[in-house]
């Protein structure tokens, strides 16, 4: 017969507090099939301009090649749409989504993928990665935020690591319409998510993606019929490039970061996608020619500290796509 005399003691033997916290494991599975998801959104945005540079070396020029891309991502993201079925968006929601993609969404994808040729995947994308600088000055003026000592802090290491990566251009020599054309993508990019901001976040993100898409895929085939094409007449290799960049940097790199962000919630989601300015610099420099001096390299470092700030402290809520971010980094990607 058990002594129970003395209770605590007895009851001390024994786990008394409840039943195990179940939930805890599932959670962090959650969690970490989340981040496992963005990282390889990020990751597949990351291989974007790489993949450019191959269609254009294989002879797609860049009005084909912006085609293509949103006519493979556009495909695969309505069919997705078709299969989940997610709720029908009110008719001004499917306007300002074909708008953005027609729009703000393509002049950025053409002023991104313009720039490259000129310096580089790794220099281009760290001046695209300027627009949470911009975004977070121009919701200032708006009085949609405000400024705390951290975010003031990204935006002092944002505008210095920019002045560092143009100044000390160590062995190779920038190009000043690269430069132009790489800023006017951040100023371009920085309009879309502005705009973006307004769409309803009730929308389901993957329809979203497809209306941008098809938006996109509207203005480049007027642009390729205004201009006598498309010819097509590249190597058959430009089909394996362009379609890559439409499929694994565009499709599902978007739908790998909803997916993500559905697990780990949007500012999560956002700093996580910050791997990709990292990646692509990384790819950059050890695979291809890209070539940062070290002031280049502290300066890269400043610009991706800034973006992890300003995301950390205040991420923004983005439309859609990317990047090369999306998702205020860009969560969806940046070209």
């Amino acid at each position: 017969m058990v002594d129970c005399r003395n209770v605590p003691q007895c009851l001390a033997r024994y786990d008394v507090s409840g039943p195990p916290d179940i939930g805890a494991a599932p959670e962090q599975s959650r969690q970490a099939r989340g981040i496992v998801l963005c990282t390889l959104s990020a990751l597949s945005f990351s291989v974007l301009p790489f993949l450019a540079n191959a269609a254009y070396g294989a002879g797609v020029d860049l009005a084909e090649l912006l085609l293509i891309r949103f006519l493979f991502a556009a495909t695969v993201l309505w069919l997705i749409v078709a299969v989940r079925r997610p709720a029908r968006p009110r008719s001004r929601h499917v306007v300002l989504g074909l708008a953005l993609g027609g729009g703000c969404y393509a002049v950025q994808s053409a002023l991104y993928f313009a720039a490259l040729p000129y310096n580089g995947p790794s220099l281009t994308t760290l001046l695209l990665y300027t627009f949470p600088a911009v975004v977070f000055v121009v919701s200032l003026g708006r009085n949609r935020d405000t400024a705390s000592a951290a975010q003031v802090l990204a935006l002092v290491l944002a505008l210095g690591g920019v002045t560092a990566v143009l100044l000390g251009a160590g062995e190779g020599t920038l190009q000043p319409l690269g430069v132009m054309l790489g800023l006017a993508t951040a100023l371009a990019y920085s309009t879309y998510i502005l705009i973006g901001d307004a769409v309803d976040p009730a929308v389901d993100r993957t329809l979203l993606g497809a209306l941008v898409c098809s938006g996109a895929l509207v203005t480049y085939a007027v642009v390729n019929l205004a201009s006598g094409g498309p010819t097509l007449s590249f190597d058959p290799a430009g089909w394996w490039w362009a379609g890559s960049l439409g499929l694994l940097s565009t499709a599902f790199a978007l739908t790998a970061f909803f997916a993500g962000m559905r697990l780990v919630g949007a500012s999560r989601a956002s700093i996580v996608s910050c791997v990709e300015p990292v990646a692509t610099v990384l790819i950059g420099v050890s695979l291809f020619d890209d070539r940062l001096g070290a002031v280049q390299l502290v300066g890269a470092v400043g610009v991706v500290a800034a973006v992890v700030l300003l995301q950390w402290r205040s991420p923004i809520r983005d439309p859609q796509i990317g990047g090369q971010g999306s998702a205020g980094h860009s969560p969806e990607g940046s070209g």
